[in-house]
């Protein structure tokens, strides 16, 4: 069975606009393993520069940043004092 081929319209130093590639090559490309970006491309008709980015970036879709570390303030859907306190309660294990 044949690589699927699809059609590069994007902007990247390795490949040219308009030509064919496989999800390998693709793969290689974006430096991720090749079962992640067939998953990616499953039913793609063309390829574009966001179906490149690398795994695990801190950005969204949108392009906006995203902060992912560890010591980010923790937001609560709780607005007064009360529904905080009863929220803390609700969390705690009763045995």
């Amino acid at each position: 069975m044949t690589a699927r081929l699809i059609k590069f319209m994007g902007s990247h130093p390795e490949l040219t606009t308009g030509h064919m590639y496989s999800a390998r090559e693709y793969a290689r490309v974006a430096n991720i393993k090749p079962n992640a970006m067939s998953t990616r491309l499953h039913r793609v008709l063309e390829v574009h520069d966001s179906h490149l980015r690398p795994m695990y970036q801190n950005y969204d879709y949108e392009g906006k940043a995203i902060n992912r570390s560890a010591d980010r303030p923790l937001k609560s859907s709780f607005e007064t004092h009360a529904e905080k306190l009863s929220g803390e309660w609700l969390n705690r294990r009763l045995i």
